[in-house]
């Protein structure tokens, strides 16, 4: 949409709670979205979309947000499209970074997913929907259906216990796993089998999929994905670190001449 005041090209998220919730929680969840969008709003960094506006028009709720070029990472996860690895590990350190800078405001995402992501035209990545699931959660819907994605949720988050940002780490994880092997590390049958691999079956090892991958990103993944909150990256910034110090080691290792080709002169 086209912003008149400024003359600004925006996107507009809407929803319409009437057609996903009971009458008698609406008022409810439309007072935790304002409050999570505001506290989005306040966000200001470079892989985080900008929130403008939030609003309602009659039963709908809408959002105002910059528009963003690009494609999301759902084009990315298959096997047949996958980024190259070094990509893979450049896009996942903005996303940690990004998370860790909406932790330090104590705003937990709880909806990491590819959707979620964005990988612009121009080289950047955003980040979007920071808020949006906890204005929503354990809310009951029409359906009784579960609202987010579970194939990205923590054991935590489907066990209904207390989550903090480690919560978030955990679904980077799934998404960092998926971007390498073009699969996801907890697959089943059905949901309740889904819900059991992710709170109790360990992943299977990505280098086993993926020879190729450095083992560095297989101990990352390990620790990310580790059942136990305790056990994981406190912060996703030291995510952030480590892989920036792999994505620097790649690009030296890139740079040393090959052995026995003319070495420049001084």
């Amino acid at each position: 949409a086209q912003d008149p005041k400024i003359n600004r090209l925006l996107a507009i998220k809407t929803i319409r709670f009437s057609d996903e919730f009971e009458q008698d929680v609406i008022q409810d969840i439309k007072e935790r979205f304002f409050t999570e969008a505001e506290i989005a709003g306040q966000l200001s960094h470079p892989s985080i979309v900008t929130v403008y506006d939030v609003g309602e028009d009659g039963d709908l709720t809408y959002m105002a947000m910059e528009f963003l070029q690009g494609k999301d990472l759902d084009k990315f996860v298959s096997k047949d499209s996958l980024l190259p690895i070094r990509r893979v590990l450049e896009v996942v350190a903005r996303v940690a970074e990004a998370l860790d800078f909406a932790h330090q405001t104590h705003l937990i995402h709880r909806d990491i997913k590819p959707a979620n992501i964005m990988l612009l035209d121009k080289g950047g990545v955003k980040v979007t929907d920071f808020g949006i699931a906890k204005a929503i959660s354990s809310s009951r819907t029409r359906t009784g259906v579960i609202l987010g994605t579970p194939n990205y949720m923590s054991p935590e988050q489907i066990m209904g216990q207390k989550i903090d940002p480690r919560s978030d780490i955990f679904s980077l994880g799934v998404l960092f796993y998926q971007l390498l092997a073009g699969e996801l590390p907890f697959r089943g049958e059905n949901l309740s089998n889904l819900l059991y691999q992710i709170t109790q079956v360990r992943h299977p090892s990505i280098r086993e999929i993926n020879p190729r991958i450095p083992k560095a990103c297989e101990q990352i993944l390990d620790k990310a994905l580790s059942k136990n909150p305790e056990k994981r990256f406190q912060r996703a910034g030291e995510i952030a670190k480590l892989l920036n110090l792999l994505l620097s080691k790649i690009d030296q290792l890139h740079r040393r001449p090959a052995q026995g080709s003319p070495q420049p002169k001084a």
